[in-house]
């Protein structure tokens, strides 16, 4: 399945009802930081390049409604992981690049990756990968 995430439900709702005009079949998952809509993978490219481009109109909407209820606002991403050493550590990430990364990833994929990366900076090794 492919994730949406969305911060406003009227942005979510708007999402699902282009997507079911497209034919497409939604469903929304709990999520800690918003809504989630999954949507099938494996769409007609068409398909998928049209909410694609509908979910990055709706995020530039969720910006302004920010912009508007918090004048000044910064935009901020990040990804929260806990450290070899048990220490918690937030990983900032540009907001652009974190829109890029949940239009293909789920948050528990993007929170592996950044995990992993991690643990590489903590533990690093040098030697090639075909040797790993």
């Amino acid at each position: 399945m492919m994730e949406y995430i969305f911060f406003d439900d009227a942005l979510s709702k708007r999402f699902v009802a282009f997507a079911q005009d497209l034919g497409v079949a939604c469903q929304e998952k709990p999520d800690d930081m918003g809504i989630t809509i999954a949507v099938p993978e494996g769409l007609d490219d068409t398909v998928a390049d049209a909410l694609e481009a509908q979910y990055d109109q709706l995020l530039e909407a969720q910006a302004d409604l920010v912009d508007e209820a918090e004048p000044g606002h910064k935009h901020a991403a990040g990804i929260r992981i806990t450290l070899a050493d048990g220490s918690p550590c937030m990983i900032r990430i540009e907001p652009d690049m974190m829109a890029r990364l949940m239009g293909c990833f789920s948050i528990e994929e993007i929170h592996a990756l950044a995990t992993g990366i991690a643990r590489s900076v903590e533990n690093p090794d040098d030697r090639p990968i075909c040797h790993t």
